[in-house]
């Protein structure tokens, strides 16, 4: 099913309940937290996290698309929130294509530790059996050969926010993209939340409840085999076994002779994305 065909029937117009906003990314860079502080507005409404509609399930028609989001007498705008949008060339067209009024959130964190935090998150997962430097390795050499978009790579085109952003600019008007950076509006949450809402025109002066509150931390399971158990269960019977068999841990420090590699990888893009901007981002100190 084509999707622009779908949302050609009945009676709805074709824009009807679309997105007005999408949080594009990026992955591990506090998207979970600002879907949450988001979706506590009372002038908006979400859809669930990590809809995966750009992505994943494209095929299903924007009828589907349309269906996943809440209705509420007070809400005036729509979202959606899929963390590896901004990376994706083909979920970023065909938003474009969908939704070409949509505006745009960016968080973006130090490139080196969200790497590393995404490596964790899937070694956790039990789905990298690489170690950090390996895995870092093979992309390296993936990227060399192919560029950006190089096929089987996961972990380092997520932080070439240079690419990413200049996309965006070339598919949507400048001002349709907002930007934040992950380190200072975690560390200070209400100035940046008050900047998102200003960006989207609702109400800056409304605070979530649970603002600041940490979302999503490091965890490990103890029990892989529990894990994957708890993705085929009812939902609420999943998510509760799934908090028992987690438990919030430090995450490891990433190596030292990984941190300088990365270190020397990035510095070219976060100089280029600083140029993109107009503004320095010293919080990476890369």
């Amino acid at each position: 099913m084509n999707p622009h065909e779908a949302g050609s029937t009945g009676s709805a117009p074709a824009t009807e309940a679309l997105p007005d906003f999408l949080i594009i990314g990026a992955m591990r860079s506090g998207t979970t937290s600002l879907y949450r502080y988001l979706g506590a507005h009372p002038e908006i409404a979400m859809a669930r996290k990590e809809l995966q509609f750009f992505t994943e399930h494209f095929d299903e028609g924007l009828d589907w698309y349309r269906r996943q989001f809440p209705t509420s007498g007070t809400a005036r705008l729509r979202g959606e929130a899929t963390a590896d949008y901004m990376a994706r060339e083909s979920a970023m067209t065909r938003i474009a294509d969908t939704a070409p009024a949509a505006r745009l959130i960016a968080s973006l964190r130090n490139p080196v530790a969200r790497a590393w935090s995404h490596y964790l998150l899937v070694r956790e997962r039990g789905r990298e059996p690489r170690s950090f430097a390996r895995a870092i390795a093979d992309e390296l050499a993936s990227l060399r050969q192919h560029g950006p978009d190089a096929p089987g790579v996961l972990y380092l085109p997520h932080g070439m926010y240079d690419v990413h952003v200049q996309r965006c600019r070339q598919l949507f008007p400048p001002a349709n993209l907002h930007v934040e950076v992950f380190e200072r509006w975690s560390n200070d949450p209400g100035p940046a939340y008050r900047r998102v809402c200003e960006f989207l025109g609702v109400d800056a002066t409304f605070t979530p409840p649970d603002l600041g509150r940490r979302v999503n931390p490091f965890v490990t399971f103890r029990s892989l085999t529990l894990r994957r158990l708890t993705h085929r269960l009812p939902r609420p019977l999943g998510k509760a076994l799934g908090r028992l068999n987690t438990r919030e841990a430090h995450p490891p420090a990433i190596p030292e002779e990984s941190r300088a590699l990365l270190e020397d990888y990035y510095g070219p893009h976060v100089a280029k994305l600083e140029g993109i901007l107009g503004k320095a981002i010293p919080e990476w100190h890369l």
